[in-house]
């Protein structure tokens, strides 16, 4: 897709303007986009990469483009999501999370302020997190995957 890095860059950077609006500590996530991105507010840090699974254990909120991975890891650590989905199946993933009141889904173009309205409603609103919990309950309850018992490939 022709200008990806851009339009991915210019979300990244109205993230973290939404960020400063916040009374938060923040972590961003950003890949190889990491070294064009900085924030003048000492409480967001912007790395290249981290322990995402182990990090959503303690986060309150996760900001995610909606890959079915990072969803899952959402709900492992029961963390509620602001969905921005980029491509392919990632804008549905993260509508569905939202009418299953696990988050809230933004498309790309949305200004800063909506972005720190949504951040701001998910950390005052209980109900994502009770949500989140149930479902992280229902995931575990769920019986592990036998790969002993899976059909040959053809």
């Amino acid at each position: 897709m022709p200008g990806l890095r851009t339009t991915v860059e210019a979300v990244y950077r109205e993230i973290i303007a939404a960020l400063t609006a916040l009374d938060c500590d923040a972590i961003v996530s950003a890949g190889g986009l990491a070294t064009h991105l900085t924030s003048d507010d000492p409480r967001i840090t912007v790395v290249a990469h981290v322990p995402q699974p182990a990090l959503l254990h303690r986060a309150d909120l996760f900001v995610t483009h909606g890959g079915r991975a990072s969803l899952l890891d959402a709900v492992q650590g029961a963390t509620p999501v602001l969905g921005m989905g980029v491509l392919a199946d990632q804008p549905a993933n993260t509508a569905a999370f939202a009418r299953h009141g696990l988050g809230r889904a933004l498309p790309l173009t949305a200004p800063r302020a909506e972005i720190a309205d949504a951040m701001t409603a998910l950390l005052g609103d209980s109900r994502y997190a009770d949500a989140m919990t149930a479902a992280r309950t229902e995931l575990s309850g769920l019986p592990p995957l036998d790969l002993t018992r899976l059909p040959e490939p053809c």
